[in-house]
């Protein structure tokens, strides 16, 4: 399956999920990624997608008439090291007929290559990240592939926003004791200001990461806030959203959402538009079959999906 969804964003209303890989991909390892850690960075651009089973999934779901607002390039790995994503944009903006944006949320490690960021170009909204200043630190919260530069991450940035007529969301996940330090959130802001971003979002690490990481403090996340300036801003879970349904059982919709990523019970009973008892009542059935297991983070039960 190539999309999943619509799931509840905190950023982008009910996105619908594209996923061009059929498992992780990417040249990053990060130590908050909510996939768990990269079994083989790879570099190399690859194409797994197969047009006929893609586009009549996703007429499938636009049969559905489901809460959509827009279609999000992201699943599981970094998208850009998938190859042809201008005509994979260009077939569903022919699909929907132009009816929704489509975004793409990208580590922004590829961004330098100059034919990546021309096939970026047909999408409306790219969420690039950008977690450090420093090459220590975009070493150690990173861990990229060993030929991927911070210079380089840098420069495509630059070169994005000079090319790219869309909007632009620079994403920064800040980690307590590690890039939360004010020196370099000052040394960030230098860097955001070569980039000029419509935004700047300031995020947090809240999902079961592979690595235990802490969240700065309230106070802390203020001050980084007033040093980037106007155009950052913090994001927040949000849980509040009109419930949508489909016609799928309700284990498959809770089994197809934990596939790409964890969540807690109040998260699966609004992004899956099911009343909470009802959830939870699944969720022990699929507990006892073994298909998912849970797991506390940050004084949250969440459930996973079993390997």
């Amino acid at each position: 399956m190539y999309f999943y969804g619509p799931v509840l964003s905190r950023r982008l209303g009910f996105s619908l999920g594209i996923d061009l890989f059929s498992k992780k991909t990417c040249n990053f390892s990060c130590i908050y990624c909510q996939l768990g850690k990269t079994p083989k960075k790879r570099i190399r651009r690859i194409s797994q997608i197969n047009w006929t089973e893609f586009k009549k999934e996703l007429r499938n779901i636009l049969k559905k008439n489901l809460k959509i607002d827009c279609f999000t390039l992201s699943g599981s790995g970094e998208p850009t090291l998938h190859k042809n994503l201008d005509k994979i944009i260009s077939l569903i903006k022919k699909e929907t007929k132009n009816k929704y944006p489509i975004c793409v949320i990208t580590n922004s490690s590829l961004l330098y290559k100059k034919e990546i960021r021309k096939e970026l170009r047909k999408a409306e909204i790219i969420i690039p990240s950008l977690d450090a200043a420093s090459f220590n630190l975009f070493k150690k919260i990173n861990n990229p592939h060993p030929q991927i530069k911070l210079s380089k991450v840098i420069e495509g940035l630059i070169n994005l926003r000079r090319e790219f007529k869309g909007k632009i969301y620079l994403e920064i996940m800040l980690i307590k004791g590690l890039n939360d330090g004010l020196k370099e959130i000052e040394k960030l802001k230098k860097i955001i200001e070569k980039i000029n971003p419509d935004k700047v979002h300031l995020n947090l690490p809240i999902r079961p990461t592979p690595e235990k990481v802490n969240l700065p403090s309230q106070n802390k996340l203020e001050k980084i806030k007033k040093i980037i300036g106007d155009k950052a801003f913090l994001v927040t879970p949000s849980l509040k959203a009109k419930q949508y349904k489909d016609s799928l059982k309700i284990k498959e919709k809770i089994l197809e959402f934990l596939k790409r990523r964890p969540a807690n019970l109040e998260e699966l009973s609004i992004c899956l538009g099911e009343n909470s008892s009802l959830i939870s009542k699944h969720l022990s059935m699929l507990l006892k079959e073994k298909r998912i297991r849970k797991r506390f983070h940050k004084g949250k039960l969440n459930f996973l999906i079993n390997d």
